[in-house]
């Protein structure tokens, strides 16, 4: 084959991975971006390479760490993800967001093929790729949908394996993180390399430790300070004393005679137990409330195991056919899921509304908490007389059977979840030179791509609930006689637990007799059993060769191809409760409810589904060396997706102008497109979790469903740049511009419920009850809104549709900059580097849905954008290096930049006592019992301090030692519910690492 020299390559090589060139001679390459061999990474495209060497040099970054540090990456995930909307309940799967765009418009492949994407939102599980076996990670800066069709908008990221490994490897590393056991990772791979061909197997196995909130004093606030995280519907709880005759022991079956209020209490556990006693608001009323934080109970990091096999063979069946075959398994295991001990209950026995659960006076813990708390009757409860009183029992008004006292089915801390991903990938093809022709290059290859998603949430069944209230639950009861035949009763106060075991306070009012078992309690609990397997094919032909037709500047080289993929989702339930389709109301076995909130006391529901599509696609390129120093290349792509969809056709010209020996300037111009993927159309729908500010920022559940007629989005997107190097100075600066239309999103919750619950708000404003978008929002009682009475606290549930948004404008500058210093320093070499990405802007045009505008327009560069797409968006990130090298020894010191951002929400108020008017923001400051909460507004910088020091030992043997975060930085206040933004700082604080790698 023929050749080309390095120097073109190792300008791009020295940007990224601060190397020097070298001048010898390698094989012509295909770079990611072309099709067309012996595109140098520096031309006409903004590629950026990063080698393992590079990877060593930083400190060896988690795939995670990796995607997070890249300055042209939006957020993504990677931490627990327990809180993020946009996660969609996908703990422990890592994401990579190139403009911030999301991540289901960054593009991945390996081995410049097509790696599976697992959601249509959180797009491909980066944490899935082999580790051990990467040999260089290239990353396309631009669109790229002319060359490679749907999801490259924001760019593409290519992980390409060590082919000429050769040997056999062993590693591991360890990193030391204070407040749990530390991580650590063992690796291994192989390679052999033969006249005809080679061989390369990697495995790799990677093990993070459980991380508690309360391992970081600046993570766990109190109320007042941050009250994201704090739940006025509490254990201990707010109660309210019905009059009337007792309640029916028959579960679900409503009684309308429990009358009037009589009497009302608060218990006095609350803060003992570590609760805060304030006031919530309920329209004109003011009630007593236990607010409780769950954030203990959560984890920063969660308990995650991987697993990783990869390997591939390479043989040239002749002179001029090469047979490939590479196979990969993976998994992560996420087994311990730190929850609230239970989740609200936002709906009940007789449809929505979090004060549907009553304990009746039959029940002997209501006697005994009666018996303890006369006061409840006010003064004629103080004189001893509350036995006259004929009450039907206790309103449990602002509740949850579990929280500061734990859960006994879990020990008595928080209720535990899992996660489990799986991939199976497996590639295979020929390429060589056709025998006709004159050089004419082809690739055939198959790829088929199996992963399967695996999740286990557990959530409290409403009619057991209801039942153990009444003296009828657990596993062995028989009957209808509540108490007996095995027959238990819920004890639903504070004196069922001894204290809150992860704050160590304790109780004074635990009863030991008065403990509900551990049966009892795990009795209550369905587990939501949920696997979703999707399943990718694609087949490509590709053929590149030259025309024999020459330009002033050369032989116009040239490619073509066709493409066809077929994607297929199949979900799959593990319990006819989670099933919405068979279990649509609380009681199993009834079809007839008014409103189908399905059996779960917060959870919804899902159903099963197989949906599936077929993508044809033919595309072409052109490479025209116009002069000798100008070179452009002209690539067009035309896509079939059928059905409503339809077909693309998607132009793009790059075009590379070598102005003088040390500049070099270059653009390009192109469209490029997105089609809905079968999960965005599938009729199943997925519940998360939220904060919604209408109802005093509550978490409430958000129900996210597919969209049988979402429509394609389409971009536009060019850039301009320019490449210098004066030698031992280079520099590469880029202008990039996207412009995307009818982009595929969710209609907001919190958008949605500051709509109708006329919000943001602390939950005692009236709602809209007449609003347009009314129907998406499901209010307590029953689902009734009666304009003037119904609040924003009474919101229970709120539906997330898919659809086509707004147009979307974004464009930024990047600038990577390389200093060699000259001569010998101190026998060494040095080196500096600067990588810095600038937003110019993220502009979002009024969003309109069914005719409402659901949002204005908005910039989003420089803003916090918790309630609103896209998520943080700092205006600058950058790295900064200086570089040692002197013989085996290397040491490398990087500073660390993400911009601080303003909390677009604004403060936000809490209710310390009673007020004589409504708590508001405006009245905050001179409203006695209301105090304003500024907590987080502003979101600082996050700058940190890398040292990683390098040296190779005889013997084989490299050794590499880092400490991450010298200088111990804490991430700034945030007012979420971990209290810091995982898209500026991290959990760790100052860690250390060291690694061993031994070759023979």
């Amino acid at each position: 084959m023929s050749t080309v020299s390095t120097a073109a390559v190792a300008l791009a090589l020295s940007l990224a991975a601060g190397q020097a060139s070298a001048q010898t001679e390698v094989e012509e390459i295909v770079v990611t971006g072309s099709f067309i061999a012996g595109t140098p990474e520096d031309a006409a495209l903004p590629v950026d390479v990063i080698s393992s060497a590079e990877l060593e040099k930083q400190g060896s970054p988690s795939t995670t760490e990796l995607i997070k540090s890249l300055t042209v990456s939006g957020p993504v995930l990677g931490d627990t993800n327990q809180f993020s909307t946009s996660a969609q309940g996908a703990i422990g799967a890592g994401s990579i967001n190139l403009r911030g765009l999301g991540p289901q418009r960054t593009l991945v492949l390996f081995n410049g093929r097509r790696f599976m994407s697992t959601d249509p939102l959180t797009g491909v599980d980066t944490n899935l790729i082999p580790t051990a076996a990467i040999g260089r990670v290239e990353i396309l800066k631009d669109g790229a949908a002319a060359t490679y069709g749907s999801d490259a908008i924001g760019g593409v990221i290519n992980f390409i394996t060590k082919k000429t490994f050769s040997g056999f490897e062993v590693g591991g590393e360890y990193r030391y993180v204070d407040g749990n056991d530390g991580e650590y990772n063992l690796n291994a791979a192989w390679g052999w390399q033969g006249e005809r061909g080679n061989v390369f197997v990697a495995a790799g196995y990677q093990h993070r430790s459980e991380l508690d909130t309360l391992d970081r004093d600046w993570s766990y606030q109190d109320y007042t300070t941050n009250p994201s995280g704090w739940s006025f519907l509490s254990n201990p709880g707010f109660y309210v004393a019905r009059l009337g005759v007792d309640l029916p022991t028959i579960p679900g079956t409503p009684d309308p005679n429990y009358g009037d209020a009589v009497g009302s209490i608060r218990e006095s556990t609350c803060g003992a137990v570590g609760g805060f006693e304030g006031v919530y608001q309920s329209g004109a009323s003011q009630l007593p409330a236990c607010y409780y934080s769950y954030v203990p109970f959560a984890n920063l990091i969660e308990e995650t195991d991987r697993y990783q096999l990869y390997g591939e063979l390479n043989f040239d069946l002749t002179d001029t056919t090469e047979f490939f075959i590479e196979g990969m398994y993976s998994k992560t295991d996420v087994p311990n899921i730190g929850y609230s001990p239970s989740y609200p209950p936002t709906q009940g026995p007789f449809g929505p509304g979090s004060t549907q659960y009553f304990a009746p006076k039959s029940n002997p813990y209501v006697q005994a908490f009666i018996a303890a708390n006369p006061q409840i009757f006010g003064s004629a409860g103080a004189a001893g007389a509350y036995a006259a009183i004929p009450t039907s029992g206790l309103q449990l008004t602002l509740w949850r059977p579990f929280a500061s006292g734990g859960n006994p089915a879990f020990g008595y801390d928080g209720q535990k979840g899992e996660r489990s991903y799986e991939l199976f990938r497996i590639a295979t093809g020929l390429k060589g030179e056709l025998d006709f022709g004159s050089g004419i290059g082809w690739d055939l290859s198959f790829t088929y791509s199996k992963n399967q998603a695996y999740g286990v949430t557990r959530d409290i069944l409403i009619n057991r609930l209801d039942r153990a209230l009444r003296g009828l639950g657990g596993p062995d009861c028989t009957g209808n006689t509540p108490g007996a035949n095995g027959c238990q009763w819920l004890n639903p106060f504070s004196t069922a637990y001894p204290g809150n075991p992860l704050l160590g306070t304790t109780n004074p009012n635990y009863n030991p007799a008065q403990a509900n078992s551990q049966e009892l309690a795990r009795w209550l609990y369905d587990d939501q059993i949920g696997e979703t397997t999707n399943e990718l094919y694609v087949l490509d032909l590709v053929f590149n060769g030259m025309t024999g037709f020459d330009l002033p500047g050369g032989e116009v080289g040239w490619a073509a191809g066709a493409q066809w993929r077929s994607s297929e989702q199949t979900r799959r339930l593990g319990s006819n409760f989670y099933d919405r389709n068979i279990t649509p109301c609380p009681v199993p076995g009834d079809t007839s409810c008014a409103i189908e909130t399905g059996p779960y006391m917060f959870l919804g529901q899902s159903q099963p589904y197989f949906v599936d599509e077929s993508i044809y696609a033919l595309f072409g390129e052109l490479n025209l060396p116009v002069l000798d120093n100008l070179n452009a290349q002209l690539a067009v792509r035309f896509e079939d997706y059928g059905g409503e969809t339809g077909s693309t056709t998607n132009p793009k010209l790059s075009m590379k102008w070598d102005a003088t020996d040390w500049l070099s300037l270059r653009g390009s111009v192109g469209s490029t497109f997105r089609g809905p993927t079968p999960t965005d159309r599938a009729p199943g729908g997925a519940t998360g979790l939220s904060g919604i500010q209408a109802a005093g920022n509550a978490f409430k559940s958000v129900d996210a469903f597919g969209n049988p007629d979402i429509g394609p989005e389409k971009a536009l997107t060019y850039s301009v740049g320019a490449v210098m190097d004066f030698g031992d100075f280079r520099a590469l600066v880029d202008y990039w511009n996207i412009k995307l239309e009818d982009q595929i999103v969710r209609v907001p919750a919190n958008v949605v419920g500051n709509l109708v619950g006329n919000g943001p708000g602390n939950g005692a404003q009236f709602v809209n009850c007449s609003h347009p978008l009314r129907d998406l929002v499901t209010f307590s009682n029953n689902n009734a809104c009666v304009q003037g009475v119904t609040m924003g606290s009474d919101i229970s549930r709120i539906r997330s549709d898919l659809v086509n948004g707004p147009e979307l404008r974004t464009s930024g500058i990047d600038a990577t900059l390389t200093y060699d210093y000259p001569g010998d320093v101190f026998g060494g070499d040095m080196t500096l580097n600067a990588t810095v990405s600038y937003v110019l802007q993220y502009e979002q045009d009024a969003f309109t849905y069914n005719g409402v505008q659901v949002t204005p327009s908005y910039e989003a560069v420089g803003y916090a954008n918790y309630d609103r797409l896209p998520g943080t968006v700092p205006e600058w990130r950058g790295a900064f290096y200086a570089e040692y090298d002197r013989g085996e020894h290397n040491v490398r010191a990087t500073v660390n930049y993400i911009d601080g951002v303003t909390d677009n929400r604004g403060p936000t108020v809490v209710n310390t006592g009673f007020s004589a008017a409504p708590c508001t923001v405006a009245n905050a400051t001179t409203t006695t019992g209301c105090q304003l909460v500024t907590f987080g507004q502003e979101v600082d910088p996050f700058v940190t301090l890398d040292v990683t020091y390098r040296v190779f030992l005889p013997w084989d043997l490299t050794l590499t030692a880092s400490v991450l975060n010298v200088t111990d930085e804490d991430p700034s206040a945030s007012r979420l519910e971990y209290s810091y933004d995982p898209a500026i700082g991290n959990v760790y604080g100052r860690n250390f690492k060291i690694g061993l790698r031994k070759k023979f």
